[in-house]
This record gives structure tokens, sequence and C-alpha cells, in this order.
């Protein structure tokens, strides 16, 4: 990969983006603060889901593990047996183990910033700046959902991709797997680096490992083993095409899974090989690997089928890298509105199907964008960086 940046670099990069402690401390408390007004909001998933599976932990005790009442794997359903231990409201201590993936996530962004000094975002800042995404505000504190955490583990992974730390990006990976399917959107980077930079074909078999691991604790508790790992096979039996994602498929609101599945996965597979050709044109760069990363996890929640509401969480928290990238500056704040005009669908009801289809729309051209960013050889932030030197 590229020479590493110097201290004259780093510090030229990181002008006019640092921030007092006294400052971000004052923020830190506001986040909080924010949060907790959404607290006592009830959402639908967490009346139809987690306070149910609250419930069964507080009846059942560590012993629920053994059921089949959640489709999620264990190590989330296990932190959620341990805020069930907690004298607290059911809801609340739903939102415990959300609100301290928001913290966990922040300091996840504030490593990968560090170690990407190209971005000039101060780590401290990258973390503010995280906290206060209107999706990963409102994801944790309002919807009650933990996509922080894997989030988090994500960009440990591609942190360690930076450092050229294979085993590591694998490892890290297999963690987020364990906690959302959705961390399969990494996998096509961390194959393509892999592949590139010729990385053991143990570390993956090591991945796998560490997955299986952590997703057969059940066992013990009497759970049959092919339900503790299939667990995701279930999540992939809906009937519903889109369920609220910002995606090709809004415009498609008739056509039903069958119709759509093998259009979208093929669609998919094409665009990543795309993708994967460009990257490989370009030198192999840090750079190159954030643009590869970012686009790629956009890319598979756009055109995928079955996509969720909070699919592109990972996309709009890992663009905040492309804040001071010259041609791409925008797509932070793409990614952020589109994300914030789906949560409201979602809150409001989803009642209206144009707004999707909108956002889908102006989705799609962020995520375009980035793709001729990646397709071309030079970096976008090249020439902030020329404009900053003496």
């Amino acid at each position: 990969m590229g020479e590493s940046p110097t201290a004259e670099d780093t510090q030229v990069r990181h002008t006019n983006w640092e921030i007092p402690r006294s400052v971000f401390w004052c923020f830190a408390a506001v986040a909080v603060a924010a949060r907790a007004a959404f607290l006592p909001y009830v959402s639908e998933d967490s009346a139809l889901f987690l306070l149910p599976w609250m419930q069964e932990f507080r009846d059942r005790g560590v012993g629920a593990l053994a059921g089949e009442f959640s489709n999620y794997n264990f190590p989330y359903l296990f932190l959620m047996f341990l805020a069930s231990l907690l004298p607290a409201d059911p809801l609340i201590a739903i939102k415990i183990v959300s609100l301290a993936g928001d913290f966990f996530l922040a300091f996840s962004v504030a490593a990968l910033a560090a170690q990407f000094p190209q971005a000039r975002v101060a780590p401290k800042l990258a973390a503010l700046i995280a906290l206060f995404l209107p999706t990963v505000l409102l994801n944790a504190s309002m919807w009650g959902q933990c996509d922080a955490i894997y989030t988090a583990f994500l960009l440990f992974s591609l942190r360690s991709l930076l450092q050229d730390d294979g085993r590591s990006a694998w490892l890290f990976w297999a963690v987020a797997f364990s906690f959302k399917l959705q961390s399969v959107f990494l996998l096509p980077v961390l194959a393509m680096v892999s592949l590139r930079n010729r990385y053991s074909l143990f570390f993956p078999v090591l991945a796998t490992a560490v997955w299986t691991v952590l997703s057969l604790p059940p066992v013990v508790f009497g759970r049959p083993a092919g339900g503790a790992l299939g667990v995701y096979f279930e999540q992939t039996q809906g009937d519903r095409l889109l369920s609220g994602a910002a995606n090709v498929f809004a415009w498609f609101p008739y056509a039903s899974v069958t119709q759509g599945r093998g259009w979208g996965i093929l669609s998919c597979a094409v665009v990543i090989v795309l993708i994967a050709l460009a990257y490989w044109r370009r030198k192999d760069t840090a750079e190159s690997r954030i643009l590869l990363a970012v686009c790629t996890v956009a890319v598979c929640p756009l055109l995928l089928p079955q996509m969720h509401d909070r699919y592109f969480f990972t996309a709009e928290v890992m663009s905040l890298l492309l804040l001071r990238a010259s041609s791409v500056r925008m797509i932070p704040w793409v990614f952020s509105v589109t994300g914030l005009t789906v949560y409201l669908l979602y809150f409001g009801g989803n009642h209206y199907a144009w707004p999707l289809m909108i956002a889908s729309v102006v989705q799609a051209l962020g995520v375009f964008l980035l793709f001729l960013c990646l397709a071309k050889n030079r970096d976008p932030w090249e020439r902030r960086l020329v404009a900053a030197s003496p």
C-alpha cells in the first residue's frame, strides 16, 4: 500500500477541523441529552419484537436462549439478557444496550479517522459528527435498534485493512457478522483486498470459526444447532421485495419477491464486479480502500432485494471520511438526507411511496458518483492537500 503519512502531513490535513477538549465534552453531553429525550418513544419494532423478546428473558432468564422466539443471533440476545437483569423499565433496558452501541460506534469512527488522516477530520470531531448523524441519533434512542454495534466492528475491520492487518480485518468482520447479517455488505471489500495483497486463505477460515463459536452458545441451553446456525436463513425468507429502504425496488411496488430477487442479486453482482475492476486499476492506497469500502457498502443495499429501512446505516457512517474529499464531499450529506427521509417515513407509518422513490433516485446518483470517483486515477483528497501545502 502507499507510504504512511508524515507528522507534517497529518498536521496539515487536520487543519481547521480540530476542536478543543471542552467543546468536545459539551457536545458529547448534548448527544446524551438528545438521546434521553427520545427514550420513552415506543417504535413499532419495539412493540412487536424487542419488548416481547425482553419479556422472554424477564420470564425465563438465560434459559430463554434455548427458544426460537427471535431471529437475531446470540451476541445481541446475550446483551439483551444482561440488560434484562437491570432494575429498569423493559424499554429503557433495551435502549441501554443500543445507546452503549452508539458510543462504541463513536469510538470506532475516531479510531478509523486517526488511521486515515488523509480525511483531514480530527478523530474527536469525527466521533461527534457520527453521534449527531440523524440516523445514528434516532436508530437507538427512538427506534431501539442496535445497528451501531455491528457497524462499529465493520469500521474496526476497515481500520485493520488500512493497517494491512488482514487477520484482524477478518476477525472484526466475523464479530460484526455475528451481530447482523448486513455485515455481509463489507465482505466483497475484504475479499478484493485479500486477493490483491495475497493475504492468507486461513483468515476467512478463522473468521468462519469465530462466527460459529459466537453463534452456537444457545445450543448449551437446549436450542438445536441447526436453529442457532440458521438464524440468518430465516431472515431471508420474507415475502416483501422491499421493506422501506431507498433502493431501486421502490419503483416496483407491486413486484413480488419471486419476480425481483434474481434480478436484484444479479445486478448487484455485476456492479460489484465493476467496482472490483475499478479498484484493481488504481494504485492500492489507503484512499483507494476507503473509496472501495464506502462504494461497496452503499451499492449492496441499493440493489439487493428485501432491504429494510436501516440497511444504509453503515454507508452513512463510513461516508463521513469523505467530508473533505473534493469531488464527493456531498456524499455524506446525500446519505444523511436520504437516511433521515426513510426514518421519517417509518415513524410516520410509510403512508407515501413517492418520497421513497425520490430518495432512491438521489441515493442512486450518490452511489454512481462514488463509483465514478473510484474509477478515476486521482484521489478526491489530492487537490485539497496540494492547496493546503506551503
